[in-house]
């Protein structure tokens, strides 16, 4: 146990010193509270031990700059107050001391105060190891779900990928959601299509108007199958609830439970908007700039009116970043005699079937649609933005 001693009398300062020590302890000292709290930044400390009305720095505010820090692990305040003055004790204990006694200091008593942090302390060290464990587990318990959504398609899965992060930027705009649903948030966002696992291809590849009977009912099935997954896992029962609840709308035309207005979880309308903003971009190729138009049509229809707003805060930031670049990103179909390609293409394998900096030909354009024919590849590619090769 690591025990730092704050005292500005040197002879008390070495009596503390000399019975910590006799009792086990590793003891660090400093006769002011200021330099004191440089040491906490490099040397790892459990319990302090230190005298009221210190110099350089007011002792309510040396209590909170402990509190306020974000150290490894929790550490124990004990104050050693002058006589039984209950009005310095109780402002200690507020500004965030664990402990207190006062002067003179008997030292079978402190022993047994330090006694009581050690084991508070130790308590505490536990206590983390097993959030650590737990946390592990979490994200363990993640990329195998994410993993598993990827083996059984490659698009579903990065379509997941990309709305967990949209819709961690969604969630950071709303000052309403606290710090700590964001990874509810993030995770739902991840596995909201979890629930497509095991059905046919077609039903993701296909539009939903495009569906019949069973295939239809089979993707309206989606939500509740995903829920039911997750909920064998209990910590992530949150996020089975928003799930359950990404395709409900805000006109309760939605499913599987027509939600509508205020009935929809904030945390689900935000995954739901997510997905919408991902599949029109990447699914359905829209330009940014047409991105609006639609944005505005799904207001109080499908998505609340206020993460619209966001979205359309989101979708003008990405278009700043398009504008930005020297690249852009388009179909094989509409690649044009002169473009100039920026990237490699390369084959699934990773065999490159044409290089970056190539000046496209007629010719060449017909090579890489043959090889798509033959599914060696089937992405898209990137070409200069001005249509110019690079100096």
């Amino acid at each position: 146990m690591n025990i730092l001693v704050i005292d500005n009398n040197p002879v008390t300062l070495r009596q503390h010193e000399c019975n910590l020590k006799k009792w086990g302890y590793n003891v660090s000292s400093n006769d002011n509270a200021l330099d004191a709290c440089s040491m906490l930044e490099s040397t790892q400390t459990d319990i302090i031990v230190c005298d009221w009305g210190m110099p350089k720095m007011d002792d309510l505010d040396f209590c909170k700059i402990i509190r306020s820090k974000n150290f490894n692990q929790y550490i124990y305040f004990i104050i050693i107050c002058p006589g039984n003055n209950h009005e310095t004790i109780i402002q200690a204990m507020e500004a965030g001391a664990d402990d207190y006694l006062v002067k003179p200091v008997c030292y079978d008593e402190l022993r047994s105060r330090i006694d009581i942090g050690s084991r508070i302390v130790n308590f505490e060290k536990e206590a983390l190891c097993r959030y650590e464990e737990l946390e592990k587990n979490y994200y363990q318990t993640l990329r195998t779900f994410t993993s598993l959504i990827e083996v059984f398609s490659e698009k579903l899965g990065g379509h997941c990928r990309r709305v967990a992060g949209l819709s961690l930027m969604l969630a950071k705009r709303c000052t309403e959601i606290p710090v700590k649903e964001y990874r509810v948030i993030e995770a739902a966002a991840l596995l909201h299509d979890i629930g497509m696992i095991g059905l046919p291809n077609k039903i993701f590849s296909s539009k939903r108007t495009e569906l019949k009977d069973e295939e239809k009912n089979q993707y309206l099935s989606h939500p509740e199958r995903g829920e039911l997954i997750l909920q064998e896992i209990e910590f992530l029962h949150p996020a089975a609830k928003i799930v359950r609840a990404h395709h409900e709308q805000y006109n309760g035309k939605g499913f599987p439970d027509g939600l509508q207005g205020d009935e929809l979880p904030l945390h689900a309308q935000i995954v739901s908007a997510a997905s919408i903003y991902d599949n029109l971009v990447n699914r359905g190729a829209i330009n940014l700039g047409d991105i609006p138009g639609m944005l505005y049509k799904l207001s109080s229809y499908q998505l609340a009116p206020e993460i619209v707003n966001y979205l359309l805060e989101i979708n003008m930031e990405n278009i700043q970043k398009e504008n930005r670049k020297d690249y852009l990103e388009i179909s094989l179909d509409d690649l044009q005699n002169g473009m100039v390609l920026t990237r490699d293409v390369r084959m699934k394998t990773g065999a490159i079937i044409m290089p970056a900096n190539t000046e496209l030909t007629l010719y060449n354009i017909e090579k890489l649609r043959t090889y798509r024919t033959l599914k060696h590849f089937d992405h898209n590619v990137f070409i200069l933005k001005s249509g110019l090769r690079p100096v």
